[in-house]
């Protein structure tokens, strides 16, 4: 085997080892921890890294596939690990399962259930929505773990991340994460959920935007009145949606109007509120801050391009010897969780009537 394949198969190793506190009911008599059926453009190295957290994983699921296959025939079974058919049912393994499907002769240590201290870097939104302080109790009572939170920017969050300031990065702008990850600083990216984004304003809306579906008109619409604008500005997964819909508006805004925050959202919604000015902002974030005294108004929604998705990144221990990883995939398997998920489903219902996120791990939307 080439040196290139063993550090790739030390790393699936270590990976799968480390997911095994993932939460998943396995029959004892069946290879399968789950069943999911191939839907249209997907792949089984796509499966696995949805799954394991590495493509390689993938002749663990063939395996089993093919072991349950024999003696269930609504599994079919895989004779070309390149060509499976949408409408398939695959044998998904536990982690634990997966490793000795992968290679029995490799043995690595079980990860601990004490966590410890797990340094969390995230976006403001999920401080400043209240999401945190919701959850993360839960998760530090089941692994007696002690969690610091540092709520900056999506874009300072990746670089903690980078420099190995941060064990788990909770975040929100997905080119970003796939670069993050294909760079080999994180591993393991995981969906976790996802919202929308919104455009809020005074009521007296002086650029007229409101009721308008399309936030790139509504932008440019703002820019040509001049109407007071504060803008995140500190690369935050927010910012970087505002510049991306800035750039589908084929827009550079400049002048007096348009503010350069360099603050979190919840500091950038209390600075619109005071000058009467328009902002984007998460609505999770914008509903916990109604709470609070701001009179802001949802003047711009439902456009597609608002779509708002959330995922979770361990930092890569091969770069970084020194972080928790053992605490990081505790975390992200936590998370992932349906029970975990459920719990992100009520948040806000009690206040709002409907949940400020909605769950998206794999394993909520197979359960």
């Amino acid at each position: 085997m080439q040196k290139r394949h063993v550090i790739q198969f030390f790393l699936l190793f270590v990976l799968l080892t480390a997911l095994g506190g993932q939460s998943l009911a396995q029959n004892a008599t069946s290879p399968c921890a789950t069943e999911v059926t191939v839907p249209l453009n997907d792949w089984l190295s796509k499966i696995a890294e949805k799954t394991y957290g590495n493509p390689l994983a993938y002749p663990a699921i063939v395996q089993a596939t093919n072991a349950a296959a024999a003696t269930d025939n609504s599994f079919t079974a895989i004779e070309n690990p390149d060509l499976i058919e949408p409408g398939w049912k695959l044998c998904l393994p536990s982690p634990e399962e997966a490793v000795t499907y992968l290679d029995p002769a490799v043995t690595v240590a079980q990860p601990t259930t004490s966590v410890g201290r797990l340094i969390l870097a995230t976006t403001t939104s999920t401080e400043n929505s209240g999401l945190l302080a919701y959850i993360l109790p839960d998760f530090e009572a089941k692994f007696q773990a002690d969690v610091d939170v540092v709520a900056v920017g999506t874009g300072q969050a990746l670089a903690l991340g980078r420099n190995g300031d941060a064990d788990v990065l909770l975040v929100h702008a997905r080119a970003k994460e796939d670069t993050f990850v294909r760079d080999g600083y994180g591993v393991n990216r995981q969906d976790v959920m996802y919202n929308d984004f919104v455009i809020v304003g005074p009521a007296g809306d002086p650029a007229g935007v409101a009721g308008m579906t399309d936030a790139a008109a509504a932008l440019a619409q703002i820019a040509q009145t001049e109407s007071p604008f504060v803008s995140r500005g500190d690369d935050s997964g927010t910012h970087t949606k505002e510049k991306a819909i800035w750039s589908l508006a084929d827009l550079n805004p400049a002048g007096d109007w348009y503010i350069s925050a360099g603050q979190g959202m919840g500091a950038v919604l209390t600075m619109a509120n005071e000058q009467q000015a328009y902002t984007l902002s998460d609505r999770a974030t914008y509903l916990a801050r109604t709470l609070e005294g701001i009179d802001l108004q949802i003047l711009v929604e439902g456009d597609p391009v608002l779509f708002n998705p959330y995922g979770v990144i361990a930092v890569n221990p091969l770069l970084h010897p020194h972080t928790n990883f053992d605490g990081a995939t505790a975390f992200i398997n936590w998370l992932t969780d349906p029970e975990t998920q459920a719990l992100i489903f009520t948040f806000g219902v009690d206040k709002f009537g409907v949940p400020l996120f909605t769950p998206d791990s794999v394993q909520w939307r197979n359960r």
